[in-house]
């Protein structure tokens, strides 16, 4: 006779005794229905009769009680008392209480005559925003800070109206307040005012506790928040409690032991079937109702009996039907797979270590297919991929192109998918230091794109010191194909990590906005300080240069195009100085263009520099004969039209570099040479030709109109022409 190996008669036991406890659990949920399902009907009859009883509570409330106030507030309030009689209402909301007490008067009375025929109505009170002042229906408040209400008062244009809100009056009293906003259901028109009437919490406890069949049966009412705004009876630390376990289940009637009342049963209706957003709920004990049935029991328990026994004997059938496949599954198995023998026990191990092998071959093989397919999908290189069914639909689709400066991306994913982010999100690897995340948008709100730019800032603070990373997100595109599309618009954007650096956070929306065409420099005035060796003059521009780029409104193409001619400048100034040995002008642009903007500017600066100082050293300042030329010319063409623009043409120099040259030979401006030297002619010709006429002598030194030589002259030597040319000479007379 053949033994079967141990843990195959250990798989037969197993299974009988599997099938056995499934036979005896059965019989017990069977015998503990049928024991419960009388005392279940009970509690259903009285969820029912409570369910209703709620309804009606809520409908005699809301429907009935609160509704009266709220249709005499709305209909005869507005309607038959203030529109008909004499437009009270309208008239003090436009024009004010100044000038109309009567009318004042009259209202206030209208309001107490309003407040006497609502039965339980406390107060009823209207606040005139546009004149700001109150009446109430015992007084009139000119200043609403002296009102009872002023803290509520101050904050109705914050109130939701037309809604039922629970408060505190100022004396104590808690009260229901219903407002409406002035004038009355007019959207399109401006707000002049509130008008809201206050109803006495216990008058609604009385009326909502006159409803109650029984005075063991509790009715609680809660707001939208969870506090208890109305109760029948005193309110019971225990039955609160009891109500809030029961709302916070979501199970709209339970049954639960109390230790004073035994069993009692709760029930609640939502606050989605009040016009309020309030919650009712109802406790009813349950000692009135008695299950008792010896009879059933006992049929429970022969019945029980039965079915134990019957299916022990089909326990025994079944697990011998079902080993004989099992047995012929276990070869196949072992004839495809070779487990270790060491870990087996029974033919479930054998097989379970077979599917656990084949699950894991299967998720390795399905993530690198999924990987290179999501990597394909992002890069663009094919869209007709299997894994794009899996990428959620109906929502819009966002890539941020991430770049690690320390670390790798691998150990990247691993801490990313630590955190918890806002969104739904796809992490992909490129490469070693280049990743992908795909984020997935269902709603509008926020922008999403600053929404991905919070989560990689906060992302990168937390990697800070480990993990360094610079990022780049794209548009928001509305199909899966358009993905490729918003990560070559992330590629473009991360190129302004030149203007903000490497581990900068760029969005293409907001570099899109950028201005297209560049800044206009006056880059001769950064070539005349380099070429008259003024190394200050040439940092004045270039820190105006920084500031101007780094104000980030440019497009990267502009900024590069403003560098290219700053360095286009100095290779002017190399040439024209012939500092070629100093500064060879070959890929200077490579040269001196860095990483980042301000590196670039810094070694723009470090030349300009180098430049300033060989001119310095090296005694440029040979044109200093030029200006000694120039001022000779000038002196000899006093009477003549001079300018900047004449002596460029006869020094063959740019205008504004002889301007800077003369400044610094001559120590004054051009202008102030030529005004002075013209005006020190004239007073010369003054004392030395008395007889000659003011205006002839302004026309000789270059001025055309003598009132403005005039001028000039009594601004220079404090006295006018002829005053000085008598202090000189007192003795010859002269014209003017």
């Amino acid at each position: 006779m053949r033994v079967l190996p141990k843990y195959r008669n250990t798989f037969f036991i197993r299974l009988i005794l599997s099938y056995t406890i499934l036979v005896i659990v059965i019989t017990g949920i069977a015998g503990g229905y049928l024991y419960t399902q009388a005392q279940r009907l009970m509690v259903d009859e009285i969820s029912r009769d409570s369910r209703n009883r709620l309804v009606t509570a809520k409908d005699y409330i809301e429907q009935t009680l609160l509704r009266r106030f709220e249709d005499n507030l709305q209909n005869k309030a507005l309607s038959t008392i203030f529109f008909q009689n004499n437009s009270n209402l309208n008239f003090l909301l436009d024009e004010g209480w100044q000038g109309n007490f009567d009318r004042i008067t009259s209202f206030r009375q209208d309001l107490e005559q309003l407040n006497l025929t609502n039965e339980g109505a406390y107060n009823i009170t209207v606040y005139f925003s546009k004149r700001n002042f109150v009446v109430d229906h015992n007084y009139f408040y000119i200043q609403p800070g002296n009102s009872k209400d002023a803290a509520f008062i101050s904050n109705l244009d914050k109130t939701v109206p037309k809604r039922w809100l629970i408060r505190t009056l100022a004396d104590g009293k808690q009260v229901m307040s219903y407002v409406v906003k002035l004038p009355y259901d007019s959207s399109s028109a401006e707000t002049k005012g509130y008008l809201f009437v206050d109803v006495d919490m216990a008058y609604i406890k009385e009326s909502a506790a006159k409803i109650m069949s029984s005075p063991l049966e509790s009715l609680y009412i809660f707001d939208a928040k969870g506090n208890l705004i109305v109760n029948t009876e005193q309110a019971n630390p225990d039955d609160i409690r009891i109500l809030q376990t029961t709302i916070g289940s979501g199970q709209t009637v339970k049954e639960i032991n109390d230790d004073k009342r035994g069993k009692v049963v709760v029930s609640y209706l939502d606050g989605s079937k009040s016009g309020n957003g309030w919650t009712y709920a109802i406790i009813r004990p349950m000692n009135s109702f008695v299950l008792s049935s010896g009879q059933f029991k006992t049929k429970i328990i022969i019945g029980c009996s039965l079915v134990l026994l019957l299916g022990l004997l089909i326990s025994y059938l079944i697990s011998k039907r079902f080993y004989i496949p099992m047995k012929k599954l276990v070869l196949h198995i072992r004839s495809l797979y070779q487990p270790n023998q060491t870990n087996l026990t029974n033919e479930y191990t054998i097989i379970g270590n077979a599917l656990n092998f084949m699950g894991q071959k299967i998720v390795t093989l399905e993530s690198l297919a999924k990987t290179n397919e999501m990597k394909n999908l992002v890069l663009g290189a094919g869209l007709d991929l299997e894994h794009m069914d899996g990428l959620p639909k109906d929502c819009r689709y966002l890539v941020a192109h991430i770049r690690l400066i320390e670390g790798v991306s691998e150990r990247f994913k691993h801490r990313y998918e630590q955190f918890n982010h806002p969104v739904r999100y796809e992490l992909i690897c490129l490469n070693s230091k280049e990743a992908a995340i795909i984020y997935f948008f269902d709603s509008r709100g926020k922008p999403e794109d600053e929404t991905a730019a919070d989560n990689l800032f906060r992302v990168q603070a937390e990697m800070r010191g480990e993990i360094e990373f610079g990022a780049a997100i794209g548009a928001l595109v509305q199909s899966p194909e358009e993905i490729p599309i918003s990560y070559q618009l992330a590629q473009q954007a991360y190129r302004y990590r030149f203007l903000y650096g490497s581990d900068a956070i760029v969005l293409h929306s907001k570099i899109s906005l950028f201005k297209p065409s560049p800044y206009l420099f006056s880059y001769d005035q950064y070539k005349n300080a380099l070429k008259a060796g003024n190394i200050n003059g040439a940092n004045r521009f270039i820190d105006d240069f920084a500031a101007t780029l780094e104000e980030r409104n440019q497009q990267l193409e502009a900024v590069e195009l403003a560098l290219l001619q700053l360095v286009s400048t100095i290779y002017q100034v190399v040439i024209e100085l012939e500092l070629q040995k100093l500064v060879p002008p070959s890929n200077l642009f490579d040269e001196l263009k860095k990483d980042t903007l301000n590196e670039t500017i810094e070694s723009i600066r470090s030349l300009s520099g180098r430049i300033a100082v060989y001119v310095q050293e090296s005694g440029n300042h040979a044109h200093a004969d030029v200006i000694l030329k120039l001022k000779a010319y000038i002196d000899e063409h006093l009477h003549e039209d001079l300018s900047l623009n004449i002596l460029s043409e006869e020094a063959s120099l740019a205008p504004a570099y002889i301007s800077t040259l003369f400044g610094e030979v001559m120590k004054e401006s051009f202008t102030e040479y030529v005004t002075r030297a013209r005006l020190d002619k004239a007073a010369g010709l003054l004392i030395d030709d008395p007889r000659m006429a003011v205006a002839e002598i302004a026309s000789l030194v270059g001025y055309r109109n003598p009132q403005y030589f005039h001028n000039k002259f009594k601004a220079r030597f404090g006295i006018t022409p002829v005053q000085y040319r008598n202090t000189k000479n007192t003795a010859v007379p002269v014209s003017e």
